[in-house]
């Protein structure tokens, strides 16, 4: 799936309508996650599902919007932890398409 399909995708799961600011923020969401998934990977280009996995990424930081900072809070006799960064399980899916970098070393 290209971007323009996942962020399509998001759209739907979110029931947002494409012209609205709600849309904006989705769209920009994939974009960093893109870039976040890009970056972990090494890489310049999706490539694979990797699309995916930056589809799911944005879900996290969506229904993170608003609690930016936090890694826990308490509300009543109910505690939320936050993960920080890539969630794990992302992590290990997206571990097959790292690639090493080696920098030359100067004497």
């Amino acid at each position: 799936m290209d971007n323009d399909a996942q962020i399509n995708s998001l759209l739907t799961r979110f029931g947002v309508d494409p012209s609205t600011d709600e849309a904006s923020i989705l769209k920009d969401l994939y974009t960093d996650a893109v870039a976040q998934v890009l970056d972990y990977t090494n890489r310049t280009k999706m490539t694979g599902t990797m699309a995916v996995y930056a589809k799911q990424l944005a879900v996290i930081a969506y229904n993170r919007m608003n609690t930016e900072g936090e890694t826990q809070r308490n509300e009543g006799s109910v505690s939320r932890y936050f993960e920080k960064g890539i969630p794990l399980d992302i992590q290990q899916s997206l571990n097959r398409y790292r690639r090493v970098v080696f920098k030359k070393v100067s004497r």
